[in-house]
């Protein structure tokens, strides 16, 4: 009874004590579940986004001064968009309205309505500026509670992404071996006939994949010695399924953006090989071989379900489809900045579009997006989007080199924090030729990764925090390379 009742009170203090990584996990378990999609009028978000909304809360009421300022570049990134978004849904009296550019048709419309003395706002499509904004409740969860894990928990945050990528895969594996069955797809509107697991576009389900591959890397490298042969084992052949998974789904940015992912899993590896003292390994042979075998097992069920390379086929193959993608970019580009200074509104792509839409591209379906964000965020959002745009790239590439630059010297966090990198980086070049950053899940993985990118400087801060307050108010130098220790352990 005695230990019944001790084992009780070190759960509840554990809840209390780590409360904040718990709801993180309960949001990304119903972000994953609900939010695989990029479409706005998908059921699930009538849930997920008031789930959202609650942790956040609950994430501000515990959000520091002091986790504010360690984080202030993220945290301020995500204050500019969700401004940016913000100020687009003001409404503003009919004098300033009818002046912005790129407004003519839209003033026309409102004179023949007889509504010329409406206040509106800068927005063309204003329903589609505020579902942009509810949007941004996910990621924004997801940040402000990923800013409160402790430090030595983020490696928990890690494990459940590779767990995710585990049950997209095995969902993805249920989809091709049903023949394709629509009942084991999420969403109405999909890539029926391609293994997607849990989301609602093969490319999206690619990147996931590309993302989770360097996740295996640092798993591998930070194994307990006692089974260390067999952990390499099983994250080794857990990359190879992964890169089948990408080729089974047909994906050709899958194809590109997985070398890259195993690219950063060797850096990931090396940083920590080149920072640890080699310890010898004994040989035994029957764990990692189990692993193996297994891998090997999987790999050959995946090479029968997917008896056709679909990716290559794509590859070479030029479709009707990718020339129209490149002329969508074409005319993005040629009227972007008949909608400057202001943009068009967050989320108006659709409509806009359909204006400038040439006759030759005219068709029983619609450009639901540019496949380009970039150009897409900057025919919304206009010039106050591009400065916070070009501040972010800028702001990236320095804490990215930081990063580098002191892989070795970093007491703790540098895989992690290179692995957040990564993560923003996959998805912003994917940005380039999709949508990538519009799904739920994969947002909230971003906004997570660029929590763990300034970790390091965070942890610095705490340091000098107590140090101060134990009088001393030197920092100690950089540890030296033998005695760094990596990762969230």
């Amino acid at each position: 009874m005695a230990k019944r009742l001790s084992r009780t009170a070190a759960i509840r203090s554990d809840l209390s004590g780590n409360w904040q990584l718990y709801l993180l996990l309960f949001l990304l378990t119903a972000t994953f579940a609900m939010g695989g999609g990029s479409r706005g009028d998908i059921t699930s978000l009538v849930l997920l986004r008031p789930i959202a909304a609650i942790c956040f809360g609950l994430g501000l009421l515990g959000l520091k001064v002091e986790q504010i300022r360690h984080y202030r570049v993220p945290f301020g990134f995500l204050a500019a968009i969700t401004g940016a978004i913000l100020l687009h849904l003001i409404p503003l009296p009919p004098s300033i309205w009818g002046n912005l550019p790129g407004r003519e048709i839209a003033l026309e419309a409102t004179r023949l309505a007889g509504l010329e003395s409406v206040w509106r706002p800068v927005s063309l499509v204003p329903y589609r500026g505020w579902n942009a904004l509810y949007a941004m409740l996910v990621p924004a969860a997801a940040m402000v509670l990923a800013a409160q894990v402790p430090h030595d928990k983020q490696r928990r945050v890690l494990q459940f992404v590779l767990f995710a990528a585990l049950v997209a895969v095995l969902l993805g594996i249920a989809q091709a071996s049903s023949g394709f069955n629509p009942a084991l797809y999420l969403y109405d509107v999909t890539n029926l006939g391609s293994p997607v697991g849990l989301f609602a576009n093969r490319n999206h389900f690619s990147a996931f994949l590309c993302i989770a591959i360097p996740a295996l890397s640092i798993i591998a490298s930070q194994a307990d010695h006692s089974r260390r042969s067999f952990v390499i084992g099983l994250c080794a052949g857990g990359a190879f399924i992964l890169l089948l998974m990408i080729l089974a789904s047909g994906s050709r940015g899958g194809l590109v953006f997985s070398l890259l992912g195993l690219a950063f899993a060797w850096a990931l590896w090396s940083v920590r090989a080149s920072t640890t003292k080699r310890r010898k390994v004994g040989r035994t042979w029957l764990a990692p071989a189990i692993a193996v075998a297994f891998c090997v097992v999987v790999a050959v069920f995946l090479a029968v379900i997917f008896a056709r390379a679909e990716a290559l086929e794509r590859v070479s193959a030029n479709t009707a489809s990718e020339d129209l993608r490149f002329e969508t970019w074409a005319v993005v580009a040629r009227n972007l900045f008949q909608y400057w200074p202001v943009g068009s509104g967050f989320g108006s792509f659709v409509e806009v579009f359909q204006i400038h839409e040439p006759a030759s591209m005219l068709n029983v379906g619609y450009w639901n997006h540019a496949h380009n964000d970039w150009l897409e965020w900057l025919l919304e959002g206009g010039v106050p989007i591009a400065a916070v745009l070009g501040v972010a790239v800028v702001a990236y590439t320095r804490q990215t080199a930081y990063l580098w630059r002191n892989r070795r010297m970093i007491r703790s966090g540098i895989q992690l924090s290179l692995f957040g990198a990564f993560v923003i980086l996959i998805l912003g070049l994917w940005s380039l030729l999709d949508y990538p950053l519009r799904v739920p899940s994969l947002s909230s993985l971003a906004a997570i990764g660029a929590v763990w990118m300034f970790a390091p400087r965070a942890m610095l801060g705490e340091r000098s925090q107590r140090i101060g307050k134990r009088g001393d108010l030197s920092i100690p130098e950089p540890t030296r390379t033998s005695e760094v220790r990596h990762g969230f352990d």
